[in-house]
């Protein structure tokens, strides 16, 4: 149901108070936005990028933390 940003803001302030907040005001701003791609957009090719799959790289963030990572049988200091 479309509903003005401006009534959805005023609903958001009041239900951003809530302990889990079904709706904030940062993401009426958000919903506000077109957030679509355009067809003529670069492409990571056309940026000299070449993505990852979070799958290789997620490991190596982990690693660490593992029993046996990085860090083995040294206990981190806070």
């Amino acid at each position: 149901m479309p509903l003005p940003t401006a009534l959805a803001s005023l609903q958001a302030a009041f239900l951003e108070r809530l302990p889990t907040p079904p709706l904030t005001r940062d993401q009426v701003k958000l919903l506000a936005r077109d957030s679509v791609v355009s067809p003529g957009a670069a492409t990571f090719a056309d940026l000299g990028l070449s993505p990852t799959s979070v799958e290789a790289i997620l490991p190596s963030y982990l690693d660490p933390y593992r029993r046996r990572g990085w860090f083995g049988s040294h206990r981190m200091v806070a």
